[in-house]
């Protein structure tokens, strides 16, 4: 069932992570020259965990600010400026950026730079399909609104249908999907991507 739950309650879960490509864009990091003379793996360019990650604001990229009597405000980490990683981590680059600049790039950016890669590209295809070409891969996933949250959740079933095609010499059980409201709150432009995306994966 796609509904309208909302995605990532952390403001760790981002775009990369939710539909699930970001550990194969640290595995690629990690099998860099680089990060194999300064002996680092994969889970170094984890901004949940590890040494890898900005220790100010603990790879969240944003600080809390407490305004007493009004709501709190995140502003960007002083120390990384955002980028969740620290100095030793972000000096590593792969096709001349860093794993902070990755994350800060568009997905309409990315598709370009990752355009070799189908283990990345058929994700963010679909991502620009559905109309989301404009997020950038490490917003957080709280800070989407109810639509794109939609569109996202149905990326993530159009992304597994290939993995079902891959394994065509075996035998794939059929899936249902039952969409609750996926067009509520969506312009009549918005409404029309998403029903090219559901007969695609019909």
């Amino acid at each position: 069932e796609v509904d309208q739950t909302p995605i990532g309650k952390t403001p760790r879960s981002c775009l990369a992570t939710y539909i699930g490509f970001w550990d194969v864009i640290r595995k690629l990091f990690a099998d860099t020259l680089e990060s194999k003379a300064r002996g680092y793996l994969a889970n170094r360019f984890s901004f949940n965990t590890g040494d890898g990650r900005c220790p100010a604001c603990e790879g969240q990229g944003m600080r809390t600010v407490a305004m007493s009597f009004l709501p709190d405000v995140k502003v960007p980490c002083e120390v990384c400026a955002g980028a969740r990683f620290n100095p030793e981590t972000l000096a590593v680059r792969w096709r001349g950026k860093s794993v902070g600049d990755i994350l800060q790039m568009e997905v309409d950016e990315a598709l370009d730079f990752f355009v070799n890669m189908p283990t990345i590209s058929h994700a963010l295809k679909l991502l620009q399909d559905v109309g989301l070409g404009y997020l950038e891969l490490g917003q957080a996933s709280p800070t989407l609104s109810g639509g794109e949250a939609q569109r996202l959740k149905l990326v993530t079933e159009l992304a597994k249908v290939r993995d079902d095609v891959t394994r065509r010499g075996q035998k794939v059980p059929h899936t249902l999907y039952v969409l609750d409201e996926p067009t509520v709150g969506l312009h009549m432009a918005d409404v029309q991507k998403i029903i090219a995306v559901l007969h695609r994966l019909v």
